[in-house]
């Protein structure tokens, strides 16, 4: 049986862009659980720009974390181990497991845990499309910017973990037009041929306002922003009367100080349009979990959302897939398979150890 493990901790607090010297590999003993507790193998983890606002304590949402803290990070993990009446051996759990081959939790809200329903489809999706980046696509399109049949849809940052998702969730709401905006050409071009979208806009070379113009000439109803600064301003001097707007993120002002933060000009459309724009906080909905697992399975059984995935092998790839994020590298949800064990199906749901 195996009594060691791998884990990944911090090494140094990012200075400007984080690097593969912020990180330090160990290899641990394996924890014992105590009552109350579950043991989990991790099967997959996610890798989500916002680890790096962790890393600097600059989440008021997340627990501040020290050098030498084991990397905060929400994945897939199966229960083998179960001393908490609340899970049992063998269920697939989706929470924060941190950065490590195996991690104790117990049944408090800190983790904010859920229980995989549709485990007939890939445990992988439990990371991606039927986890918080799939949530988060759902709620910004159904419940925040109410998609009606023929609404005219934009999505930015559309190739990204939830932006993947965001475009076949709006169609699948009756959108009759969903245009992404995506760096690059191959992504441009993944964007209509594999995720669902009839239109892309490449930031990197394409006149935005211009191409927004072109697609759009009866302007915008719904934003899914992941971006903000300048681009939410092009799109704010589009929007039609009573448009919704999704602030899901603004990945371009990251990495700048707050002084340089683009200053918008067209807030005022909002009155005179009235229009809404409103921001949200996925875990605000945990009590729907299940309800929108249950809901974007149906869609993946239905064919009307494929979900892309972008997965790299092995716990010791965690800090090179974080800093290809921040690249613009990446194309659909990216992770990391820890437990090359199971298969790319996902349906070995057998506990191993």
């Amino acid at each position: 049986m195996t009594t060691m493990m791998k884990q990944w901790v911090m090494a140094s607090r990012p200075v400007g862009l984080v690097k593969s010297t912020d990180f330090r590999l160990e290899e641990v003993p394996i924890p014992e659980i105590r009552e109350g507790q579950v043991l989990l193998k991790t099967l997959y983890l996610g890798v989500a720009p916002v680890v790096m606002r962790y890393m600097t304590n600059e989440t008021d949402f997340e627990r501040p974390m020290n050098v030498g803290d084991v990397m905060i990070g929400r994945g897939i993990g199966q229960v083998v181990e179960s001393k908490c009446s609340a899970y049992k051996v063998g269920d697939i759990l989706q929470t924060k497991l941190g950065w490590r081959e195996y991690s104790v939790i117990e049944d408090d809200p800190y983790y904010l845990t859920y229980k995989m329903r549709n485990t007939d489809l890939r445990a992988s999706y439990g990371v991606g499309a039927l986890g918080l980046n799939g949530f988060t696509a759902l709620v910004g399109m159904r419940e925040i910017c109410q998609v009606n049949p023929g609404d005219k849809v934009l999505v930015s940052a559309a190739a990204g973990g939830v932006g993947s998702l965001a475009g076949y969730i709006a169609k699948a709401l009756g959108a009759s037009q969903v245009v992404g905006i995506a760096g690059g050409e191959k992504k441009c071009q993944m964007l209509t041929t594999q995720l669902g979208y009839e239109n892309a806009i490449d930031y990197k070379s394409d006149d935005i306002p211009e191409k927004l113009d072109q697609y759009f000439p009866n302007g915008i109803d719904v934003f899914f922003d992941n971006v903000g600064g300048e681009l939410l301003d092009h799109v704010l001097g589009r929007i039609n009367r009573r448009a919704r707007i999704a602030i899901c993120g603004r990945i371009s002002e990251y990495l700048i100080p707050p002084d340089e933060y683009h200053r918008p000009r067209n807030l005022y459309r909002i009155g005179l349009k009235d229009a809404k724009m409103q921001g949200f906080f996925i875990y605000d909905y945990k009590k729907r979990y299940a309800e929108y697992e249950d809901q974007i399975a149906e869609w993946i059984r239905e064919a009307k959302l494929h979900p892309l995935e972008d997965i790299e092998e092995g716990i010791e790839c965690m800090p090179g897939a974080l800093i290809s994020l921040y690249e613009g590298t990446n194309g659909g949800v990216r992770m990391v398979r820890i437990d090359t064990n199971i298969d790319t199906d996902g349906n070995d749901n057998k506990p191993h150890r």
